[in-house]
């Protein structure tokens, strides 16, 4: 029995990598990258697994420190299907982070800036945007965008992008409001929120809610006094939970890892 016990341990890890596997969940814990070591574990931990339970051969003194083996178990029961909510991203974010001020140079005054035009929307309402957000640009568009290396090319560009929103962080101004997805390089464990910047009535968006935008890039400033660009949005509607993906990656991990969705819109640095 001593022995056993552990070999049910390890059919048990077997069973969950399995589990997430064939339910897709393994997605909510893993970047595409390292999910072939995870796979990759299922059949020497069957193997192990069936050794300790049938092979009296084998002999081992189980210590109650091994109890701790079941730790992961309890972990992984606790956190679900792994999905995050926006609650972790008010400490978790990335892309507020590593951006220099916007600096313009001595002989530009305040009144040769160029004040953005408005944009008037087509009177048949059809919404066709200059960046169509999907999961293969999102985390290079939202660093992007949010802070432009070059702010004119971006006023007054139309955009569309879905993400889960966020009322309140301490890195969010105020009177904004935030959606995006978490990006992971490696696991669940490194995930930081970015997304993209709202200038909308707060009281019509409801916090840790799926929605999908569509609006206009405008100039504005973050809680540092940072440029930064928001959207100004033109149509909102809720979208359903479990059809979107809140993890994303860098853009070599979808299509043919050629970066094209990203390529395709010509950024200028």
């Amino acid at each position: 029995m001593k022995k056993r016990f552990l070999g049910i341990i390890c059919l048990l890890y077997a069973g969950i990598i399995i589990y997430v596997v064939l339910s897709n969940n393994i997605k909510n814990y893993l970047a595409p990258q390292m999910q072939i070591y995870l796979k990759v574990a299922i059949v020497p931990l069957l193997i192990m697994g069936m050794v300790l339970c049938f092979n009296n051969k084998i002999s081992y003194e189980f210590k109650i420190t091994d109890l701790i083996l079941l730790l992961p178990l309890f972990m992984l029961i606790l956190a679900g299907n792994g999905r995050l909510t926006s609650s972790f991203a008010s400490n978790r974010t990335s892309n507020f982070k590593k951006n220099t001020k916007l600096v313009t140079t001595p002989t530009e005054t305040k009144e040769q800036i160029q004040e953005p035009q408005p944009v008037e929307l087509t009177g048949d309402n059809k919404f066709i945007p200059d960046f169509e957000i999907i999961d293969a640009n999102y985390n290079e568009l939202a660093n992007y965008i949010t802070y432009p290396p070059k702010l004119d090319n971006l006023i007054n560009k139309k955009i569309r992008v879905s993400g889960l929103s966020l009322k309140q962080a301490s890195y969010l101004p105020s009177n904004y409001t935030m959606i995006g997805k978490y990006a992971i390089s490696c696991c669940a464990a490194d995930a930081e929120f970015i997304g993209f910047i709202l200038d909308y009535d707060k009281s019509k968006i409801d916090n840790n809610t799926w929605y999908e935008v569509e609006g206009i890039l405008k100039e504005s400033e973050d809680v540092n006094g940072y440029t930064i660009m928001v959207i100004e949005v033109e149509n909102l509607k809720e979208i359903e939970e479990s059809k979107q993906e809140q993890y994303i990656y860098s853009c070599n991990n979808y299509g043919d890892g050629s970066c094209k969705d990203v390529l395709k819109y010509n950024l200028e640095y």
